[in-house]
């Protein structure tokens, strides 16, 4: 097939163009709020499938869940209750109140359609997943804990 010149040539790339950048959508951009409910809510529920969704020892992990979640209750009240997060292509906002934070950021790996290794400016790698609901980020420090995020009212 040949393009040929002018506007014919020009609508090809264009369509090219869009249908590229369209592959490769970066699903973090947009404003996020802490979804509390459901932090708090699977952090006390077992992953269906997982050995500790039932078995003798399922009473001392839902009695360990539920100190792990007072503990990250404070955690989440402290750095994300109250905060918008906003993902733009190359920034990440925290803010309260109208006042915040800006860091660059870049994602330097997508395992899945879904998942986001991302490093920010500082040198931190944060794991972000895109849910139905929104998004949630991977605390590996608390034992591999998600926090949600739903989209921020406008």
């Amino acid at each position: 097939m040949k393009l040929g010149s002018g506007p014919l040539r020009c609508l090809f790339f264009a369509i090219a163009t869009i249908s590229l950048v369209g592959c490769s959508r970066n699903e973090l951009v947009g404003r996020w709020t802490l979804d509390k409910e459901k932090t708090l809510s699977l952090m006390t529920e077992p992953e269906e499938g997982s050995p500790q969704a039932s078995g003798p020892a399922e009473t001392f992990l839902k009695d360990l869940a539920g100190g792990l979640q007072k503990g990250v209750s404070r955690f989440l009240l402290t750095h994300y209750d109250g905060v918008i997060i906003e993902f733009t292509d190359t920034e990440m906002r925290r803010l309260r109140g109208g006042v915040g934070e800006t860091q660059t950021y870049e994602i330097v790996d997508q395992p899945d359609k879904d998942t986001y290794q991302v490093k920010m400016a500082d040198g931190d790698i944060e794991i972000w997943n895109r849910v139905d609901e929104g998004i949630r980020l991977k605390l590996t420090d608390e034992g591999d804990t998600w926090i949600y995020f739903r989209p921020a009212a406008e």
